[in-house]
């Protein structure tokens, strides 16, 4: 994402929704503006746990911020004002109308307890009982400097749909583009060569496929493993600037002890380039207490730069 303040990319997400398409060709993108290392971040069903940097430690701040206890408020971060800050939000799968329900998206614009700047309704968490998919946030639209959000759901053929809005307004279009395999891949966002602007990646397996171009699908660019090979190794993957300089890179989640295939995931090893390597720094926030319930697919790990 626009390196302006310290951001946050979702660890490993499950949500869905189906939208329409409207494309334009999007103007230069303009380079990111380093601003620090992305700090990694807890949210547990309305509370948030926020670390500045990526070392081991106690979180820096917390806040609540979403419905406590609710496994319906799925957490995003993004600049929602365009002002170089980086805040919380949440999509709320909203079940008060019929299956396949809605997505309500709720921004705030300071990383503190407190009501929603911005709220509207856009996007369907499901289309059946098993094809569901996640919500998105990030700086895909060079048009402007605020972030925009969208989800990506599975089809029925077994692709990944992309569906992001042009903007936060009531009226966006919307673009809609497909990368990605739903039975394999893990969707990813992200801003990989430093030009100022996130675009889409899936994580197959070890194998990091990541795309450069801005609101579309195509081929990656950039591809290659990073990851543990021994199959008692669980991860999952996360997203962040972890040296400052303006590119997102690899980051994975393990638990501890590294065979423990349940619990917290509070180890973070991150790698600072999209090449083939080890990685180049690990540190622990989080524990077991933060354990993913079982049969719940959607993660709360993120990275965040905050300002």
């Amino acid at each position: 994402m626009r390196r302006i303040p310290r951001r946050l990319v979702a660890a490993a997400l499950c949500t869905l929704g189906l939208a329409t398409a409207v494309a334009a060709a999007p103007p230069a993108a303009v380079p990111a503006t380093p601003d620090g290392p992305s700090g990694p971040v807890i949210y547990d069903q309305g509370l948030w746990y926020l670390r500045n940097t990526p070392t081991t430690g106690s979180a820096d701040t917390s806040f609540s911020f979403g419905r406590r206890g609710s496994a319906l408020d799925l957490p995003i971060v993004g600049d929602w004002n365009g002002d170089g800050s980086e805040t919380v939000g949440i999509a709320r799968v909203d079940q008060s109308v019929p299956f396949p329900f809605r997505f309500q998206w709720f921004l705030r614009n300071a990383n503190a307890a407190g009501a929603a700047d911005v709220s509207f309704t856009f996007g369907v968490p499901a289309l059946t009982d098993t094809l569901r998919g996640r919500p998105i946030a990030g700086n895909f639209d060079p048009a402007d400097d605020a972030y925009e959000v969208g989800y990506v759901f599975p089809t029925d053929d077994g692709g990944l749909n992309w569906i992001i809005r042009r903007d936060l307004t009531p009226s966006s279009v919307t673009v809609t583009f497909r990368y990605g395999r739903s039975a394999t891949d893990t969707p990813i966002v992200g801003d990989w060569d430093g030009d100022g602007i996130d675009t889409a990646g899936i994580v197959r397996g070890k194998q990091w496929m990541l795309n450069n171009d801005a609101l579309q699908g195509g081929q990656p660019e950039t591809n290659f493993p990073f990851g543990a090979t021994a199959s008692p190794i669980r991860e999952l993957p996360v997203v962040g600037d972890w040296d400052g300089d303006g590119t997102d890179t690899p980051g994975l989640l393990r638990n501890n002890p590294a065979t423990q295939v349940t619990g917290g995931f509070e180890v973070w090893l991150y790698r600072n380039e999209n090449t083939t390597g080890t990685a180049d720094g690990s540190f622990v926030f989080g524990s077991d207490q933060f354990a993913i319930p079982r049969g719940v697919l959607f993660l709360p790990r993120l990275a965040i730069e905050v300002s």
